[in-house]
C-alpha cells in the first residue's frame, strides 16, 4: 500500500528496528550530554571568574578603609598635637583606646585558654 491508497486512521509504519531506534536515542543522548556539560563548563568558568572579581573588589575596597582609618588616626594625632602642644601626648592619647582593647582582650584570651578542658 503506498502513502497514497492508505486510509486516514491507519498509523504510518517505521521501517527502523526498536534496536536501531535505542541506538540513534543513545546517540543523541550523548551527543545532548556533551552539549551539556559543556555548557556547565562555561558556566561555572563565568561564576569563578564573577567570584573572584567580587573578591578583588572587596579585598581593594577593605585596603581603601584601613587606610582611611590609618590617615584618620594620623590626623587626630596632629589635630590633638596642635591643641594640647605636645605631639608625644597626643600620640598616647591616640594610642590608648587601643592599648585598653588590646589588654581587655589578652585578659580574656589568657582566661579562655588557661580553663581545664572537658575530655574524658
Amino acid at each position: 500500500m503506498s502513502q497514497q491508497n492508505r486510509p486516514q486512521g491507519e498509523p504510518v509504519e517505521d521501517p527502523r528496528t526498536t534496536a536501531v531506534l535505542m541506538l540513534v536515542a543513545t546517540r543523541e543522548a550523548s551527543a545532548h550530554l556533551g552539549k551539556l556539560l559543556r555548557l556547565a563548563r562555561t558556566e561555572i568558568r563565568g561564576n569563578l571568574r564573577a567570584v573572584a572579581s567580587l573578591v578583588l573588589l572587596f579585598g581593594g575596597a577593605l585596603l581603601l578603609v584601613v587606610a582611611a582609618l590609618v590617615l584618620l588616626l594620623f590626623a587626630l594625632r596632629d589635630a590633638l598635637a596642635v591643641l594640647i602642644g605636645s605631639e608625644t601626648g597626643a600620640a598616647l592619647i591616640v594610642a590608648l583606646p587601643f592599648v585598653v582593647a588590646s589588654a581587655i582582650l589578652s585578659v580574656w584570651a589568657q582566661r579562655l585558654w588557661s580553663r581545664p578542658s572537658v575530655e574524658g
